[in-house]
């Protein structure tokens, strides 16, 4: 498990799991409220076409609308199994790595030390997302838009048992 880490691991270093996010188009969080509105944009654009038409009027300018509403709608849900594909969590006996491979953003590799003072919280969810309280140090990149974490993961609380595991040092 750890061909290609040679420049990256520190010495006695190993790679204890590797992951990706669940693949899955997730109905909840935040895509809801954006999916309710591109349903509701879609709709009245619809009603507005067919309106439209039956008065002889020129239909074909809602129809800018309807697809409008239907990416408000649907985007959300299909970015986030898009990114998903992309991304890659990786644990060591020090380190969380987090790895991105995204269009026009390109190649990040991130990596978090699992000292005992990190915050790391578990959601209890299956597939479930551990947080880190910390810092990510770019390995490749220069970026992280968001707060550490390995998102929608399966086997999460095997996972973070073994983060706390590490932090402990009995691992």
């Amino acid at each position: 498990m750890t061909e290609g880490w040679g420049d990256i691991l520190f010495p006695n270093e190993r790679v204890l799991w590797q992951g990706q996010p669940d693949l899955r188009i997730q109905w909840r969080g935040p895509a809801l409220p954006f999916a309710f509105f591109g349903v509701i944009f879609a709709a009245f654009a619809l009603f507005w076409m067919i309106m439209a038409f039956r008065s002889g009027d020129f239909w074909l300018f809602g129809l800018i609308h309807f697809i409008a509403g239907l990416l408000i709608a649907f985007a959300p849900l299909l970015i986030g199994p898009f990114i998903a594909r992309r991304t890659w969590f990786s644990l060591t006996t020090r380190r969380a790595f987090f790895a991105n491979d995204l269009p026009f953003a390109g190649k990040t590799l991130l990596a978090l030390d699992l000292r005992p003072s990190l915050g790391v919280e578990f959601d209890g969810e299956d597939p479930g997302t551990i947080l880190f309280r910390g810092r990510a140090e770019p390995i490749v990149g220069d970026r992280f838009d968001s707060t550490p974490s390995f998102s929608l993961i399966h086997d999460a609380r095997s996972v973070y048992g073994l983060i706390r595991d590490i932090q402990k040092g009995s691992v």
